[in-house]
C-alpha cells in the first residue's frame, strides 16, 4: 500500500507540474501577441486584427483570434469615417464566438472607416481598443471592370473545374462530378450538348483574347478542343451519315439542332482563326442540316432528331440557328446558296413559328396527320433562344441585303425578348436598380438569345441591351450569386435565390460566353 501511494503521489505532482508548464507557454504565447496584456485586472485584446472589404457596398469584413475568448463577456465594435462623419458602436455577445472572430460589419455608407474593436471582461474589464482603416467596395466604379478580367478568371476556372476530367479530353457535366444521378447515364463526362457549350464559351475567349498576352492560354488549347468535339463526329450505318453524336459511341441519338451549335462555333472560329479545319466541319453540319434535316413537311423548316428514329415536328431551335449559319457561310464564301437557304427558313420563321400578338417564336410545328405537307399544330411555349436566333438572323440578313423589313422585325424582336426576359431589381452591387436577366431561365437559353442582342448592336450601337447585360454579369460577379468555388448559381443572378450544391458546366459555360463576348464588344469600342 505504501508503495502504491507513493506512486500515485508522484502522478499527481507530475500532472501539476505538466499543467503549471501549459499554463506558462499558453501565456507566453499570448504575451506576444498584439493588443494583449497579462498585467493584473486587464483583459487581453484582439489579436491579428484584419478589417477588408467585400464585393458588396458598404460593408467591412472584421477578422481577429481571440485567444482569451472564455474570459470575454462583450465584443464592442466601433466604427467612424476618416472624416469624423457617421459613427458607430455595436456591441456583440462574446459568448456567441470562439477563437476565430469573423463579422460582416454593414455601414451606413460606402467610404473609408476607421474600425475598433474592444474585448469587455465579466468584472466589466476592457481590453485595450485596436483599429484598423479600411475602404468600403465603391459601387459606382463596379461599371468600370473589364470584362476581359472576369471573362478569363471565368474561364480558366471552368476549364480547371470541367475539362479533361477523364479519360477523354473533353468536358464534364456537372461539378462536383457525378458518376449518377443529376441527368448523368454514363461516365459524367457531357453529352454533346454540353460539349458544344464549353465549345461555344471557349471559341468566344478565342475571339476576345486575339491579340492579348493571354491569348496565347487559349491558342494552346486549341487542339485539344477541336480533337474533343470530333471524337462525337461519327458515322452511323443506320442512315450512311457522318455527324456530332450525343456522345462518343456508335449507335445512340443524333439531334440536327445539337449539330448546328457547333457548326455556328465552327465557322465563328475559321472567322477568326482562317484554319480550315473549322470551315470545313461548319460546311459539313450545313449539308448534313439541309438535307438530312429538312423536307417539306410542315411547309418546311429543320427537323429535330434523326437518330434513332426521325422527328416529324419542324422546330425553332433547328431552324433558327441554320438560318444564322447559312448567313455566316455566305458572308465566308459568298457563294448565294448559302443566302437564299437563309431567306428559305427565315420566311418559314415568321410565317408560321412568330407569335405576332408579341413578336416571340413558339417551339415548334407538328405535321397534320391526313396531310403531312400542312401544319396539323403549334406547340407554343417560348423560349429566349427561339427567339434570340431569328433577332441574329434579322439582323444578319438586313446587313447582306439592307432590306429594311428584316431590321424592323429585329428592333421588335429584340424589344420583345428583352421585355421578357429580363426584369428590374435593387442591385446592392451597384447600390440602385438595374435590369437583370430573369431568375429561374435556362441560363444557355440566354447566353444564345444575347447573340441576337450583339449582332443589333453591330447595326445601330444602341448599348441598351447590351449594358443591361454587362450589369447582370458584374451583379452576378460581385453578388451572392458567386460561390466560393468561383462557379456561378445560373438559377438566379440576382443571388436572391437557394444556395446551389452542384453546378453543370452549360450553364456556367453559358455564363463565360456572354463576359466573352461583352470584352471583345468593349475591345471594339476602344478601337473606334
Amino acid at each position: 500500500m505504501k508503495t502504491y501511494k507513493t506512486k500515485d503521489l508522484r502522478f499527481k505532482w507530475h500532472f501539476l507540474s505538466f499543467l503549471v508548464l501549459l499554463m506558462s507557454v499558453n501565456l507566453a504565447a499570448c504575451s506576444d501577441d498584439e493588443g494583449e496584456s497579462d498585467t493584473p485586472g486587464t483583459i487581453s485584446g484582439p489579436s491579428s486584427l484584419t478589417v477588408t472589404a467585400t464585393n458588396l457596398a458598404a460593408e467591412l469584413q472584421i477578422q481577429f483570434q481571440n485567444t482569451n475568448y472564455m474570459n470575454v463577456k462583450t465584443i464592442e465594435i466601433s466604427y467612424e469615417k476618416t472624416d469624423g462623419t457617421e459613427p458607430g458602436t455595436l456591441s456583440l455577445n462574446g459568448a456567441d464566438y470562439t477563437v476565430v472572430f469573423n463579422y460582416l460589419l454593414k455601414l451606413p455608407s460606402v467610404g473609408t472607416y476607421e474600425v475598433g474593436v474592444t474585448l469587455i471582461g465579466y468584472g466589466g474589464e476592457r481590453s485595450e481598443t485596436v483599429t484598423r482603416t479600411a475602404t468600403t467596395f465603391d459601387p459606382g466604379t463596379v461599371g468600370d471592370t473589364p470584362m476581359i478580367d472576369l471573362a478569363n478568371e471565368a474561364m480558366q476556372n471552368l476549364i480547371e473545374k470541367y475539362f479533361h476530367k477523364s479519360s477523354r479530353t473533353i468536358w464534364q457535366t456537372w461539378y462536383p462530378n457525378v458518376m449518377s444521378g443529376n441527368g448523368v447515364y454514363w461516365d459524367g463526362d457531357a453529352l454533346v450538348w454540353g460539349q458544344g457549350a464549353g465549345l461555344s464559351a471557349f471559341v468566344s475567349m478565342r475571339k476576345a483574347t486575339n491579340g492579348l498576352s493571354i491569348g496565347g492560354d487559349y491558342l494552346a488549347l486549341e487542339n485539344d478542343m477541336f480533337d474533343g468535339i470530333q471524337g462525337f463526329w461519327k458515322f452511323d450505318s443506320r442512315d450512311g451519315v457522318t455527324a456530332y453524336s450525343c456522345y462518343p459511341d456508335a449507335g445512340n441519338d443524333r439531334f440536327f439542332d445539337d449539330n448546328v451549335w457547333i457548326g455556328l462555333d465552327m465557322a465563328k472560329w475559321y472567322e477568326i482563326t482562317k484554319d480550315q479545319r473549322y470551315l470545313t466541319q461548319a460546311v459539313a453540319v450545313w449539308e448534313y442540316l439541309t438535307t438530312v434535316g429538312y423536307d417539306e413537311t410542315c411547309h418546311g423548316g429543320i427537323l429535330w432528331k434523326e437518330l434513332p428514329e426521325k422527328s416529324t415536328s419542324k422546330h425553332t431551335c433547328s431552324t433558327a440557328p441554320a438560318g444564322v449559319l447559312s448567313c455566316r457561310l455566305y458572308n465566308i464564301t459568298k457563294d448565294e446558296k448559302y443566302l437564299e437557304w437563309a431567306k428559305k427558313l427565315y420566311e418559314w420563321l415568321v410565317t408560321y413559328m412568330q407569335d405576332p400578338s408579341d413578336y416571340l417564336f413558339w417551339d415548334n410545328a407538328r405535321p397534320d396527320a391526313n396531310n403531312p405537307l400542312e401544319i396539323g399544330s403549334i406547340e407554343t411555349p417560348k423560349y429566349a433562344y427561339n427567339s434570340g436566333q431569328p433577332l441574329q438572323l434579322a439582323c444578319m440578313l438586313y446587313k447582306i441585303t439592307g432590306e429594311d423589313k428584316y431590321l424592323n422585325n429585329a428592333y421588335n424582336i429584340a424589344e420583345a425578348c428583352f421585355n421578357k426576359w429580363f426584369i428590374t431589381y435593387t442591385s446592392n452591387v451597384f447600390g440602385a436598380e438595374i435590369n437583370i436577366l430573369k431568375p429561374n431561365e435556362d441560363m444557355w437559353f440566354n447566353a444564345v438569345m444575347s447573340r441576337g442582342f450583339f449582332e443589333l448592336y453591330s447595326i445601330d450601337q444602341n448599348p441598351v441591351y447590351l449594358d443591361a447585360l454587362k450589369k447582370t454579369m458584374i451583379h452576378a460577379w460581385f453578388g451572392n450569386a458567386r460561390r466560393d468555388n468561383g462557379l456561378i448559381d445560373y438559377n438566379d443572378l440576382t443571388g436572391g435565390g437557394t444556395p446551389q450544391t452542384s453546378w453543370e458546366v452549360r450553364h456556367e459555360a453559358a455564363i463565360v460566353e456572354m463576359m466573352a463576348e461583352l470584352a471583345s464588344w468593349e475591345r471594339e469600342k476602344e478601337a473606334e
